[in-house]
């Protein structure tokens, strides 16, 4: 009963590692192959990646749909790489390497975003605005794109085989301590 109580304190939503920690032990606890656990967290990975912050979850909810193996619940875990502390290092990261692949026409600082909103606003009439500021986007929203694609794919490898390595490891020395247990 101990055990249990202890097992259930709350966690402060700023303790990132025993956040983590909490994650962690939900997601080897699941009851599924390590496989279709580390291919679900390395999808969610990948889409924790693009630039869709406020949708993620369901996205890769749907990512999982045509993957039969792909567990659902460990996905969403791992969109959880950005999350409002992450977030404004890793967007700025993927736009970096996005800009290696779309080059924008310039480098978004917040000086340039503010001339080119302000050069926008002079435009006249309202089509011609909105097709500034899609362009703005342009420069900002596809380089994202394209590094979030590019990272959340490299993230992806190492994140299915250490997962999956690490849950069959921990299960393994779960079966053993229980044969060693019920052998007394």
């Amino acid at each position: 009963m101990a055990e249990e109580t202890e097992n259930k304190k709350e966690i402060k939503w700023y303790d990132l590692k025993a956040q983590f920690l909490n994650i962690w032990k939900n997601l080897i606890h699941l009851n599924a192959d390590p496989h279709d656990i580390a291919f679900g967290l390395a999808l969610g990975i990948f889409v924790g990646f693009l630039p869709i912050m406020g949708i993620q979850m369901v996205v890769a909810g749907l990512v999982c749909l045509p993957f039969k193996h792909a567990n659902k619940p460990a996905a969403v875990a791992g969109v959880w790489i950005t999350n409002p502390l992450t977030v404004i290092p890793i967007y700025a990261f993927i736009y970096w390497v996005g800009t290696f692949f779309y080059p924008a026409d310039h480098v978004v600082t917040p000086s340039t975003i503010m001339s080119k909103m302000t050069a926008v606003l002079k435009l006249d009439g309202f089509i011609e605005q909105t097709k500034g500021f899609l362009a703005l986007g342009a420069d900002i929203f596809l380089p994202m794109c394209i590094g979030g694609a590019v990272v959340g794919i490299i993230a992806m490898i190492p994140t299915y085989f250490i997962t999956k390595k690490s849950i069959m490891v921990y299960r393994a020395k779960k079966s053993a301590k229980k044969a060693g247990s019920d052998a007394k």
